[in-house]
């Protein structure tokens, strides 16, 4: 069981049978969890064997979704989606609390990927499979303009217009710039990925060159979050609150380093969710064949991003858009292999709560975390008035 897992982690982690702790001055835990995947049984167990087993005298648990909010520094309300290997939490928090009846726990991540990818690449190990999925030539298309191929291509089960690639092109640039990768680059005269045929990654000093199916594989894990996502917004009653969190999504897991990830799934949101603009009477009809969610998507911009703009008529989403990241911290703007990565903004944000709750060396009121006494008071069932 996953209970079990977790307590086994923790204890390997905070026990060294070479090292005894004396418990005159141990270190308090802060355990960070996506609470959708735990059940309140489970927690309490935790919060049990924390105290009882580790002997530790100071607990907390921060729910992941509010650690990314920590790291990030939102003060509005916003939409945490953390795709794993082999599930997807999506959960909406708002005035810094998650909103657990709206939350959703989807059965897809990083695992549907590889499945896609055996399918299409059976010639290849699980173990190449896996590689070629972490490696920097693996990537979603969404801009092609100057790419090698097009979206009737990489698609396999429809064709897709030519409008959908401009909307595509505004998403990419509202929401961060993609550059290809930069494998190769010596043997493909400085050419991105995107504009060539095939491209190579190393697998055990072997080199596997990969065509077009680099570039498939995740529409089956991108539909999902994308249908994800709006069903759990759609549990949110206050409107103002829906589009917030429609204007300030958070993707966090391992998965999304994958290259144009993210920018696909709110793609995906646009095409499918994004309210259009009405004509009115004076309207011109549209010239040259532009596409009515272009415009749409174009007057996102216009629109305020505050709450209160929003009255009970308004139709949600009126914009869709990923969270801008702070400027602080630049070092997690560095690649993951390089100690960086704003896909694991939650242990900066699990730091920064820590250094709150725990720093001043007290417990004033017992509202910050659970130490012993209170532990010995209000048993494990006490984490529920202090956690997040």
């Amino acid at each position: 069981m996953e209970i079990y897992g977790i307590l086994k982690t923790i204890k390997h982690g905070f026990i060294h049978p070479e090292k005894p702790n004396s418990h005159n001055k141990p270190d308090p835990l802060l355990l960070i969890t996506p609470s959708v995947s735990l059940s309140r049984n489970a927690v309490e167990e935790i919060t049990k064997f924390v105290f009882q087993t580790l002997e530790l005298t100071a607990f907390n648990i921060l729910d992941l979704s509010v650690a990314v909010s920590y790291g990030l520094g939102v003060t509005s309300s916003s939409l945490v989606v953390n795709v794993g290997h082999e599930a997807t939490q999506i959960v909406p928090v708002l005035g810094g609390s998650p909103i657990k009846y709206a939350s959703k726990r989807l059965n897809v991540g990083g695992k549907t990927i590889e499945e896609e990818l055996r399918k299409i690449l059976p010639q290849l190990s699980e173990e190449q499979i896996v590689a070629l999925k972490k490696s920097d030539i693996f990537e979603v298309m969404i801009d092609h303009e100057d790419s090698f191929y097009s979206l009737a291509d990489l698609d396999e089960t429809k064709n897709k217009d030519e409008d959908e690639i401009d909307v595509a092109k505004i998403v990419a640039e509202e929401n961060g710039v993609i550059d290809g990768a930069d494998s190769n680059q010596e043997d493909n005269d400085g050419k991105q990925n995107s504009e060539l045929q095939t491209n190579s990654f190393l697998f055990g000093g072997q080199k596997i060159s990969v065509g077009k199916e680099r570039f498939q594989g995740t529409q089956k894990l991108i539909d999902a979050i994308s249908e994800g996502i709006f069903a759990a917004l759609s549990n949110v009653p206050d409107l103002d609150k829906r589009q917030e969190c429609f204007d300030n999504l958070v993707f966090v897991g391992g998965t999304t380093n994958i290259l144009g990830l993210k920018q696909a799934i709110v793609l995906k949101l646009c095409q499918d969710y994004l309210i259009r603009q009405p004509q009115t009477k004076n309207s011109k009809p549209e010239q040259g064949g532009v596409n009515s969610a272009i415009l749409a998507y174009q007057s996102t911009g216009d629109i305020g991003d505050g709450a209160g703009e929003h009255n009970a008529a308004s139709q949600v989403p009126s914009s869709i858009k990923l969270v801008k990241h702070p400027e602080y911290f630049p070092e997690w703007k560095k690649p993951k292999d390089k100690a960086g990565s704003w896909s694991d903004v939650y242990f900066l944000g699990g730091q920064i709560y820590a250094k709150q709750i725990y720093g001043a060396n007290s417990n004033y009121g017992g509202d910050s975390f659970i130490d012993t006494d209170i532990y010995e008071e209000r048993g494990p069932q006490a984490i529920w008035d202090v956690s997040l």
